[in-house]
């Protein structure tokens, strides 16, 4: 039931994109569903395009009530510290911060704090294993996760970034000849891609941009930015994110989307975990301040 829910409340929300499962998969799911419950749920437009019915999208807030409750009903039948010991720190991030920044810092609690015990679940995107066991998630999230509080949060700000040596083999980019440059796209399929694609939506002041270059890493897009092969998408102070030597911004009019990573820690833990947490948390905060990045409260 609760994938049932999820599914249905993803296409809601974003279409055949956003489900995690195939077109065919859906449907058949629904079909099923729309058995249980007696009424129908997708209807097939005249252009052969698949929507919700009236019922489905007015079903959607009880769909979301419902996945709330059952949610917690899971939920409350977990001990969240039973498979952890109190000297035990487990860490949700995403890969490409994982390999790139964050090591730094975990470098450092390591050897500061060597008694405690990290476990690291670096992924593409937020999945239900890290959202599970991890007692800290670190993650560019717009919307709240169930069962953690956001304690902070630093901005990624992008822009379109080029390299010295680009620029001196091709010049200084203009809006009017952006599509005789080469561009960098991420091609990955998780929830944050189209924020990390913005430049090609035609949005931002820009014009329908089309990928010469992809890659399914972001920490990629740096690279091969700095290497010359084209102008990426991204994040100011790539420097320290990234550890590549600084890029020099194109299309200084052009802001592209600004983005929260937040530093979330998991709610009903013990005591003593959550002052091994609160170790953790100063440790990020130092690292950030070190670097001039702003830490961020709502």
């Amino acid at each position: 039931m609760i994938d049932i829910l999820k599914n249905l409340i993803a296409f809601y929300e974003g279409g055949d994109r956003a489900l995690r499962i195939p077109m065919t998969a859906f449907i058949d799911q629904m079909t099923r569903f729309e058995s249980e419950l007696d009424r129908k749920i997708l209807k097939v437009n005249p252009g052969n395009s698949v929507v919700l019915t009236d019922f489905a999208r007015n079903f959607i807030p009880y769909a979301k009530k419902c996945l709330r409750i059952l949610e917690d009903g899971v939920y409350s039948g977990i001990n969240l510290d039973d498979h952890k010991t109190e000297q035990h720190i487990t860490i949700g991030i995403a890969r490409d911060s994982m390999t790139t920044w964050a090591i730094n810092c975990i470098k450092s609690f390591n050897k500061m704090h060597p008694g405690l015990r990290l476990s690291i679940i670096a992924e593409d995107s937020v999945t239900a294993k890290m959202v599970d066991n991890s007692t800290i998630i670190f993650w560019c999230i717009e919307g709240d996760l169930p069962y953690f509080n956001k304690m902070w949060y630093i901005e990624y700000k992008y822009g379109l970034y080029a390299s010295e040596s680009y620029i001196q083999r091709y010049g200084e980019p203009s809006l009017s000849a952006m599509s005789q440059h080469k561009i960098i796209a991420y091609s990955g399929k998780d929830n944050n891609a189209s924020l990390t694609n913005w430049h090609l939506t035609g949005d931002y002041n820009l014009p329908s941009l089309k990928a010469d270059v992809l890659t399914q890493s972001r920490d990629l897009i740096v690279k091969m930015t700095s290497e010359g092969l084209g102008i990426g998408a991204v994040c100011e102070r790539q420097d320290v994110y990234y550890g590549y030597p600084p890029l020099r911004r194109v299309l200084k009019f052009v802001d592209g989307p600004i983005l929260k990573s937040y530093f979330m820690v998991r709610k009903g833990v013990n005591e003593q975990t959550y002052c091994n947490v609160m170790l953790f948390d100063q440790l990020f905060k130092s690292y950030f301040k070190s670097k001039n990045v702003k830490i961020h409260y709502e």
